[in-house]
């Protein structure tokens, strides 16, 4: 799915693309995709209106029209936005396309490629992720949006939050990182990354965890984020391009660790699966596998 970092790029990328843009025309490709919290029915509800704001929440992306409307976007777990000449192939899972005319006023001279028609497109080959249409002023009756935890690059996330957050928790600390409704918001590959940075092993206890833990496993996440944001939007690919080579351990089953040659391991967590390295994350309790003494340093 894409995660903060890439949702803070994408945010930037439609804000640039979208706003002061009128749409001309919808079309669903699934209507199942398509959540409706307004009386008024689709697509008329949407044409003639323009683009008022962009904004990320969490794992959502908030499309603000005038009048008092929002498009909130779940991608889930593959979905993702394209921006695209109208007549550029559609993919066969687009869910959502919306056709867009120029800003008032462009089109002409250096500017016309900018603001040429558009379509916007969400596309989603597993038909998980969610488009809700609902009032600007409702956005807290949206499922799960409405219930959201802190966001973790926002000036509300400090120190002394999260040691009160962390200090309620009895789960691992994986499954902690990725609880939307307490940090907002943390997916499978940022996980392991910040647990990497923070050298804890994902099956921890959150209650095990020492002062100290807990102030590295903050800045942890505040460091991991913020560089990875600093990376993608240095790459500044088009909206559908997931950038994550740069990742140290997500993915990287068995391949050996970027700072002790160790094998990396994938376990699983919850309902997930953990990349970790178990020389630089070490199990603090007795687990079912001992990762540390089986073979794979390299």
């Amino acid at each position: 799915m894409p995660e903060l970092p890439d949702l803070v790029h994408v945010e930037n990328k439609l804000r640039q693309a979208l706003i002061g843009r009128q749409v001309q025309g919808a079309r669903t490709g699934d209507p199942t995709v398509l959540r409706l919290m307004v009386p008024e029915k689709f697509p008329d509800l949407l044409v003639g209106r323009r683009f008022a704001s962009v904004d990320r929440r969490g794992h959502f992306t908030c499309l603000g029209l005038d009048g008092n409307l929002t498009l909130a976007i779940n991608c889930m777990l593959v979905g993702k936005f394209q921006l695209a000449a109208p007549e550029a192939r559609t993919a066969k899972a687009t869910a959502l396309a919306l056709a867009l005319a120029p800003r008032p006023g462009k089109g002409q001279g250096s500017d016309a490629k900018a603001d040429a028609p558009l379509e916007l497109r969400y596309v989603d080959d597993q038909r998980m992720g969610k488009v809700y249409v609902v009032a600007s002023d409702k956005l807290v009756d949206v499922p799960v949006l409405g219930k959201l935890g802190v966001d973790i690059i926002s000036d509300a996330f400090t120190l002394d939050l999260f040691r009160k957050v962390a200090k309620r928790r009895r789960d691992q600390v994986r499954q902690f990182l990725m609880d939307k409704t307490a940090l907002a918001s943390i997916g499978n590959a940022y996980a392991d990354e910040i647990l990497f940075a923070a050298k804890l092993h994902p099956k921890t206890f959150v209650s095990k965890l020492p002062p100290a833990d807990i102030d590295r496993l903050y800045q942890a996440i505040r460091d991991v984020t913020f560089r990875a944001i600093a990376e993608i939007a240095r790459r500044d690919e088009p909206v559908d391009v997931k950038v994550r080579d740069f990742l140290s351990v997500r993915g990287r089953a068995g391949e050996p660790c970027p700072v002790c040659h160790t094998t990396i391991r994938e376990v699983r967590v919850g309902d997930g699966d953990a990349c970790f390295c178990p020389q630089c994350q070490p199990a603090t309790r007795n687990l079912f596998v001992d990762w540390s003494k089986l073979p794979g340093k390299t």
